[in-house]
């Protein structure tokens, strides 16, 4: 499937009549060779380092919230709770590698739902991941506006203070992104680099510091039998916002350096291992380094207390400037996780081709899709301006949609053992920890991540009463918009792209029918081959000799006959009345329309304008009469009434039209 053009997005031949719509992913392995040569192009194929560095930008963050969020409800466990929690992403990293070097394409959960389950509920998965991004993008930008408010213990900035700082990186990567993908990510690779250099640092710092002072570890463990299960599993689940961005890096498989499993195993191995060392040790320090008075003061920013305990008011102010920069960062991993997800979505049809538009036609230095960035952008600054005050709530709704949708990505790759078997056995990796079900090895790690992931996912929906509101509200309106829209290239197609089109005569060995020949609409209230033929004979004696287009239409009127002449006037067209006019040179159109006469044939004139009508005149001709006058005035075409029908037993049945001439003046 070639590259859209700027001027035809969908690659779709004009016309209606010009065949079947060519804007689905017919080859997804070709499009995706393509995307990544065009990729390689434009020089904009990412190395290892640069894709971890996207993808740490947002997992990168969790320490700044991840600790505070579940110390109510674990207390003094919650480090053991993260360790545990980390353990579970190398099964995260087994599954997504397996996954992508399976089906290397863009568009992570919803690829793979679509491949092994099918659309509908893939369609679902995109609104989630959608969903999970534009939350993503807020929650970062104004979480990194209010760690900056904190710089100073006396400024306190008025809210439209923070959301003007929180714009700064929504504008800024939404711009670099229109430029192209690596741009930006190179800003994030230094960010993510300093962070995760200085979150080392802390940890090495902190530990030298408690084993100096002889800090009492065992607390972390020590409160654990103390805590409800209820809690427990709360703090369990909660935890799991701290893996939020696992996704992002299935979302630029196509733009990642060949081999794409390879790389992305470096990525994920990265990732894993910084946030699986980083994340229980900072915890684990923030709550032993720190006194409960401390830890109360610092309740929303434990890091910067930690930093400060460690190396006073500059390193602090370092955290503080390094948090900022890091959530900023995270903004542009949402941007670029829904530039691989929409792509995707729209090669296939289920988003407007539109977004595929680049501007590179005329600025070579914009390789980006500026129709997916600028509508994303929009929709981020609407959330920050409605949602100012409501951070924790939006931030629950973004690692509550993670969470549904790298359940749904788990479910695709168990899907993929029993709908796609010779697919799994030549890619490149799989993993080998299989359980055996009859004759299909399901992959083990797959299957407990799911079941991890949907039982904190519905602990969370429980719990979260205000944020599951306002995630619903925002999933619905996302799934609306989607479903509208998909209505909409269905009633398209259903009106404008013709029911059949077969070239008789000398436009019988063409690929592509004209569309400039003269179009005569022959109205038909059955599918009898003989009343069709006679019809047919009729509407060629009245009109000048000559090639032309006859496009045989039918109108369902009856609600309860709708679709049973869809399939019997196609056959009946190609296998009785095409062969017997194979001699003239005419394109022969059948349409069925689930419409009134008159609404249909205005439909039909907007998609395919027509020269002139011919209806029958049925068993009252005054009546008919009148019709066509109507006909002619709302359509504003000639409509000629052609006659009662009587089919003289001697005519030859299919006879040429000389032939029938002949017969019918004999008769």
């Amino acid at each position: 499937m070639s590259e859209p053009s700027p001027e035809n997005p969908n690659n779709q031949r004009p016309g209606w009549m010009a065949g079947e719509p060519t804007d689905r992913l017919v080859d997804a392995r070709v499009a995706a060779e393509q995307s990544k040569s065009f990729a390689k192009a434009a020089g904009a194929l990412l190395p290892w380092w640069l894709g971890a560095a996207i993808v740490g930008a947002d997992i990168g963050t969790s320490v700044f919230y991840t600790t505070a969020v579940i110390l109510p409800y674990v207390h003094f466990a919650a480090p053991l709770i993260i360790l545990v929690v980390c353990l579970v992403m190398w099964l995260f990293k087994s599954t997504y590698e397996e996954g992508c070097s399976v089906s290397p394409f863009n568009g992570g959960a919803y690829i793979m739902v679509l491949q092994t389950v099918g659309k509908r509920l893939a369609l679902v998965v995109g609104a989630l991941t959608i969903l999970s991004y534009l939350a993503t993008a807020a929650v970062s930008a104004l979480s990194g506006a209010y760690y900056i408010d904190s710089f100073s213990a006396d400024s306190n900035w008025p809210t439209m203070m923070i959301m003007a700082v929180a714009l700064a990186p929504v504008l800024f990567f939404g711009l670099a992104n229109i430029v192209g993908i690596k741009e930006p990510a190179m800003i994030v690779f230094c960010i993510a680099f300093f962070h995760f250099s200085l979150l080392l640092f802390l940890d090495v710092k902190g530990l030298w510091m408690a084993f100096e002072r002889g800090v009492d570890f065992s607390i972390v463990y020590r409160d654990l039998p103390s805590i409800s299960p209820q809690n427990l599993l709360h703090g369990f689940a909660a935890a799991f916002l701290g893996i939020t961005g696992f996704e992002s890096a299935a979302q630029i498989v196509e733009q990642l350096k060949t081999p794409t499993w390879k790389t992305l195993r470096w990525i994920y191995m990265a990732v894993v291992i910084l946030v699986g060392i980083t994340a229980p040790v900072t915890s684990l320090l923030c709550l032993t380094l720190l006194t409960p008075a401390e830890i109360q003061a610092n309740a929303n920013y434990l890091l910067s207390g930690l930093a400060f305990a460690e190396g006073g008011e500059m390193l602090r102010n370092i955290l503080v400037v390094d948090a900022g920069a890091t959530l900023f960062a995270a903004v542009n991993t949402a941007y670029v996780g829904c530039i691989g997800l929409c792509t995707t979505m729209a090669k296939q049809g289920n988003l407007p081709g539109v977004l595929l538009r680049r501007w590179a036609h005329r600025v070579q230095m914009f390789q980006g899709y500026p129709y997916v960035v600028l509508p994303f952008m929009l929709l981020t600054v609407f959330l920050i301006f409605m949602l100012p005050g409501h951070v924790e709530h939006l931030s629950q709704v973004y690692g509550m949609a993670f969470l549904a949708v790298m359940g749904s990505f788990c479910l695709g790759v168990i899907m993929m053992r029993f709908k796609m078997p010779l697919k799994v056995e030549r890619a490149p990796f799989k993993t080998s920890w299989t359980l055996p079900v009859g004759k299909t090895k399901v992959p083990i790690p797959p299957v407990i991540g799911m079941i991890t992931l949907l039982f904190s996912e519905g602990v969370l929906l429980v719990t979260t009463d205000e944020s599951r509101t306002l995630g619903v509200q925002i999933l619905l309106a996302i799934l609306l918009v989607m479903c509208f829209y998909r209505l909409g290239v269905l009633e398209g197609r259903l009106r404008e792209l013709p029911d059949l089109r077969l070239g008789l005569g000398k436009f019988s060995q063409l690929s592509t029918l004209p569309e400039n020949l003269p179009v005569f609409v022959l109205c038909t209230a059955g599918a009898k081959a003989r009343s069709l033929a006679s019809l047919i004979i009729r509407l060629l004696e009245k009109e000048e000799p000559g090639p032309k287009e006859i496009i045989i239409y039918h109108a369902e009127e009856e609600q309860a006959r709708r679709g049973i002449m869809y399939e019997l006037l196609q056959r009946v067209v190609s296998q009785q009345i095409a062969p017997s006019f194979s001699h003239n040179d005419l394109i022969l159109t059948v349409k069925i329309l689930p419409e009134s006469l008159v609404d249909g044939l205005i439909y039909l004139k907007k998609s395919h304008p027509f020269d002139k009508v011919f209806i029958g005149t049925g068993t009252d001709p005054v009546n008919a009469e009148k019709y066509a006058r109507d006909l002619e005035n709302n359509l504003g075409v000639p409509v000629v009434n052609i006659g009662n029908i009587v089919l003289d037993k001697n005519v030859p049945r299919f006879a040429k039209p000389t032939e029938s001439r002949d017969a019918e003046t004999q008769a």
